[in-house]
């Protein structure tokens, strides 16, 4: 029970985008389609419209909840441009200082051209120089960007995979729910609506495990990450351990934050690279070239995921 390459070939290629509303739409009936084929039934599957429309498979007051977002990001991939070298926090924080510089650099410069230049109005050179990047940063988010495989049909993916395995085992099937969360490139809002529309509804989730999967098509470092030190990323973190995959655990904070966050027992699933200078990064994520998507990684995943929550390690 896994994602076959044809599977995975037809998402690529007629939902290469989750960006629009017509977009996601579309992506939700293939999956609608996909999960009825698994033996899920309609009232099985719900929309959740909170921040977006998250699509819910089961009973969220299962054990665990797997999770993954379907839509896809901006061309912001020019922001993580370094990454390679110095890793995902190297080059934000890049970012900001070359933000800083211009915002000196401008007015200085500015002074030099034209030497009458008052102090405010060297000032205000500076702030423009930055709101010309933030003006940019702004134009790229909404520009949508054409490749997503590894963020987050990866995701998308493993999900599926998930949900054909559990599907055939009715234990697990009874512990099990499913969620595909709307508009995570926006700042987690899909997620955050859906955590609160369970908390106004009496779904209590501060026990559930949340395991959430994203960018897990490309990289060949497992990596683990979360905003505390949470019981399942303790957990998985030993059990992949143990199974001689030796994963690395990493906290949430700006970088690897993903739906997760929302959620109190939780941990993100991915797969990373060691940049130039051994710091770790998303590969390709936001840029055009966001192509490569190993299946048989994403099958090799899900399988040890299901496997050990089924003999209960995680």
């Amino acid at each position: 029970m896994s994602i076959t390459h044809q599977k995975a070939q037809e998402i690529f290629e007629n939902h290469p985008t989750r960006f629009t509303g017509k977009e996601k739409s579309a992506l939700r009936a293939t999956l609608r389609a996909e999960l009825n084929k698994m033996g899920y039934s309609d009232d099985e599957i719900t929309e959740i419209k909170a921040s977006g429309t998250n699509l819910l498979v089961g009973d969220p007051h299962a054990e665990y909840m797997f999770t993954a977002h379907y839509d896809t990001p901006g061309r912001t991939g020019w922001m993580l441009k370094t990454a390679s070298l110095w890793g995902q926090t190297g080059a934000n924080v890049f970012l900001i200082m070359i933000m800083c510089l211009l915002g000196m650099a401008v007015p200085i410069a500015s002074s030099f051209i034209v030497p009458d230049v008052s102090g405010s109005g060297m000032f205000w050179l500076g702030e423009l120089a930055v709101l010309l990047i933030l003006v940019i940063m702004i134009i790229s988010m909404v520009i949508k960007n054409k490749n997503n495989r590894n963020d987050n049909t990866s995701g998308v993916l493993a999900l599926l995979a998930m949900a054909e395995k559990v599907t055939a085992d009715q234990e697990m099937r009874k512990k099990s729910c499913f969620v595909f969360f709307d508009n995570e490139e926006w700042g987690l809002l899909g997620s955050g609506g859906f955590a609160g529309y369970c908390k106004k509804n009496g779904i209590d989730l501060s026990g559930t495990k949340v395991i959430n999967f994203d960018c897990v098509g490309c990289g060949d470092v497992l990596t683990f990450a979360s905003t505390k030190n949470t019981e399942i990323s303790g957990a998985l973190t030993k059990a992949f351990d143990e199974a001689g995959q030796k994963p690395v655990r990493k906290r949430s904070a700006m970088i690897f934050l993903s739906d997760h966050a929302n959620f109190n027992n939780s941990v993100m699933v991915s797969y990373t690279k060691k940049s130039l200078l051994g710091l770790l990064y998303l590969p390709l994520i936001h840029t055009s070239k966001d192509i490569p998507c190993d299946v048989e990684q994403i099958n090799r995943l899900t399988d040890d995921v299901f496997t050990f929550a089924k003999e209960g390690k995680i």
